[in-house]
């Protein structure tokens, strides 16, 4: 079978890994993702027995072990941040456990964090240059299944699955109110989508991003400067393909950054956090549909791994 061939039959049905813990499927051009069978089956505990999820324990057993792990990657993070003014805050699921759990969400395997992208094209070299942690790394990180998308992450050389990602936000030039917010949120959403098909094919990263600086300072931000004593709007950078329906955020509903309490530590978090979570989740405090893992897949962890995720757990202690 020729190649040309073999690209029309995987353009038409093929399934692959998306990455540890999805299965990409190719169906006539339209790409689904789907968690892995096994991932639904790594929570033993029936949740939905506890009338306030609130009340729920922290995870067990190896899930415990990875997320303590990452909460130490974590407070790495916050602390280079914190000593060179770098802004972020908790975002996602990670906010979400925080403000529910305060700490992880039982079922929850990874960290998220947001960055002003004056602080976010900052902070890979100040990390990486900063960190005490010699296995800790900041990349960016492209999905080759979305070539369009791209955000940076915090990596450990030796635990192929465990790290943080960095989700970048844009000034906009004004405050955006009523109609003509709801105008650019639409214009905002219409131009990420543009960008899921793939429409400049550039490979090389670097150049994809100058891409997309381009269009936010030149297309969104219609070639106006951002001044920020202004307090203006903010809203999800076009880097990754959010499916929240509301990019856009009041400047006061993030700054200025509070503190909120993580696994027994502090750090930071948006002025507004009701607000973040509910423009997110809906209603945060009712039970998801789907309560399991979605990040990683335990059975790929070799013994190296798993020992050096309680290397960096035991490491805290000294």
């Amino acid at each position: 079978m020729s190649n040309i061939i073999k690209s029309i039959l995987k353009n038409i049905f093929s399934v692959t890994n998306a990455d540890a813990s999805h299965k990409l499927i190719r169906l006539c051009g339209i790409r689904f993702r789907i968690l892995k069978p096994g991932n639904k089956k790594r929570i033993k505990i029936n949740y939905k027995k506890y009338k306030d999820i609130t009340q729920i324990p922290p995870a067990t057993g190896f899930l415990r072990d990875y997320q303590l792990a990452l909460l130490e990657i974590l407070k790495e993070f916050d602390r280079i941040c914190t000593n060179h003014n770098l802004r972020y805050w908790l975002s996602g699921g990670t906010l979400l456990g925080a403000k529910r759990h305060k700490g992880f969400i039982p079922w929850d395997d990874d960290v998220d964090v947001d960055m002003i992208r004056e602080d976010y094209e900052k902070v890979k070299v100040t990390f990486n240059a900063c960190t005490t942690n010699p296995d800790l790394y900041c990349e960016l990180w492209r999905d080759e299944n979305a070539p369009a998308t791209c955000i940076l992450k915090i990596h450990h050389k030796k635990i192929k699955q465990a790290f943080i990602d960095i989700f970048p936000h844009d000034f906009y030039y004004t405050k955006l109110l009523g109609k003509e917010k709801k105008r650019v949120n639409k214009k905002i959403r219409r131009i990420r989508k543009w960008l899921s098909l793939n429409p400049f094919r550039i490979k090389d990263t670097d150049k994809l991003l100058k891409k997309l600086k381009h269009l936010t300072l030149d297309v969104i931000n219609e070639k106006i400067e951002v001044d920020e004593r202004i307090q203006p709007s903010i809203h999800w950078g076009i880097d990754f393909p959010h499916r929240w329906s509301n990019w856009i955020y009041d400047y006061s509903q993030i700054f200025p950054l509070k503190k909120i309490e993580f696994e027994g530590q502090m750090f930071n978090c948006p002025a507004d956090t009701d607000f973040m979570l509910r423009n997110i989740y809906g209603d945060y405090m009712k039970f998801p549909k789907s309560i399991c893992p979605h990040h990683t897949d335990e059975n790929s962890f070799t013994d190296a791994e798993k020992a050096e995720i309680h290397k960096l757990i035991s490491n805290k202690q000294k």
